[in-house]
C-alpha cells in the first residue's frame, strides 16, 4: 500500500519552550539533584548537565528535519503539488537553518565541556554552567519563528492525500461546481465535500473502483476556470499537475443546464483548453445534470 510521503514526519514544535522546558526538567530530576561532595564530584556532574541538555535538545531538532523526505525526490506530482501547497525555497531553507543550528550547539557543547575540565573551583562551575545555558537559549530563542514556521508547512503537508502514480488513474476534471464531487462519490469509496456552490472542491480528493480484479484511483479535481495556464491559481494548478502526471484517462464533465453559473461556451472553452494541453492523453466527455432543464441549440 503506497503511503503518503509525509505521513511520518517529526512535526516541529509550536515554540522552541516545548523543546527547552522537556529537557531542563528532566536534566534537572536525572542529573542536578545527584550529590556531589568534591570539586572532582561536581565536575562530572556538570558536564553531565549540560551534556544531556545540549545533545537531547540536537537530537529532537534533527528528528524534525531528518524525517522530512527530500522533495526532489519525490514523484513529479508530488514535487509539484508540495510546490503549490508551500514555499519550497523557505522551507529547505528553514530546514537548513535547524541543521545550522544543530552543529552550533554541539560547538557550544564542546567549548563549554573543556571549560569545565578546567575549571578550579565550584564558583567557576557555576559561571560556566550560567554561561553554558545563557548560549543555549540565545541560539533556540532564534529558532523560534523558524520552528513554528516549519510546524505551518508541515501541518499542510501531512494532510496530502496517499495518491500511487502507478495505478490507472481516472482525473475527473471541469469547471467548478458541474458535479465532480459527487460523481466521485457515486462512482468510488470517495467522500469529498459536496455544496450548492462553486470552488467547494480546494484540494485533491481520492477514491476507489475496484473491477475485475483492477483497482482503479479516482481523482475528484478542483474546478477550472476559461484562462491562460499562467494566470491559473494554486488550487486550479492541482488540477492541471493531476492531468499531466497521473493521469490514464480524463473525464471531463460538463452542465448544460448552466445551473453550475457557467455559461456552456465557457465550459467548453475549458475543454478545449485542457484537449490542446494534454493530446495525449484519452479524454472523454460527459454531459452532467441533463434531468434539469437545459437549452438544447447550445449542446
Amino acid at each position: 500500500m503506497v503511503e503518503q510521503p509525509f505521513k511520518h514526519m517529526r512535526l516541529a514544535p509550536k515554540s522552541y519552550t516545548d523543546i527547552t522546558e522537556s529537557v531542563l526538567k528532566k536534566a534537572k530530576t536525572r542529573i542536578v539533584q545527584v550529590k556531589a561532595r568534591n570539586i572532582r564530584a561536581k565536575k562530572k556532574r556538570e558536564l553531565k548537565y549540560i551534556k544531556y541538555i545540549f545533545e537531547r535538545t540536537v537530537t529532537k531538532i534533527k528528528k524534525i528535519y531528518t524525517s522530512i523526505p527530500r522533495i526532489d525526490n519525490l514523484h513529479p506530482f508530488y514535487k509539484s503539488l508540495v510546490s503549490l501547497i508551500v514555499d519550497v525555497d523557505r522551507f529547505r531553507m528553514d530546514l537548513a537553518i535547524l541543521k545550522s543550528s544543530t552543529e552550533v550547539l554541539n560547538k557550544i557543547l564542546r567549548e563549554e565541556s573543556r571549560k569545565i575540565r578546567r575549571a578550579k573551583t565550584i564558583t567557576e562551575l557555576r559561571e560556566i554552567r550560567k554561561e553554558a545555558i545563557g548560549r543555549y537559549f540565545s541560539v533556540m530563542k532564534r529558532m523560534d519563528d523558524i520552528l513554528n514556521r516549519v510546524r505551518g508547512m508541515q501541518l499542510k503537508l501531512i494532510k496530502l492525500q496517499a495518491i500511487d502514480p502507478t495505478l490507472i488513474t481516472i482525473v475527473v476534471a471541469g469547471p467548478p461546481n458541474v458535479g465532480k464531487s459527487s460523481f466521485v462519490r457515486a462512482v468510488s469509496r470517495a467522500k469529498p465535500e459536496v455544496r450548492e456552490y462553486p470552488f467547494t472542491t480546494k484540494s485533491i480528493t481520492i477514491g476507489h473502483i475496484f473491477k475485475k480484479g483492477y483497482k482503479i484511483q479516482i481523482l475528484d479535481t478542483p474546478g477550472l476556470l476559461d484562462r491562460p495556464l499562467d494566470k491559473r491559481n494554486p488550487i486550479e494548478m492541482q488540477s492541471i499537475i493531476s492531468i499531466k502526471y497521473l493521469a490514464s484517462i480524463v473525464l471531463v464533465l460538463l452542465d448544460p443546464s448552466e445551473t453550475c453559473g457557467y455559461p456552456i461556451d465557457y465550459q467548453l472553452n475549458v475543454l478545449y483548453d485542457i484537449w490542446s494541453m494534454f493530446k495525449n492523453i484519452p479524454i472523454i466527455v460527459a454531459l452532467n445534470k441533463i434531468d434539469l432543464k437545459i437549452n438544447e441549440e447550445k449542446i
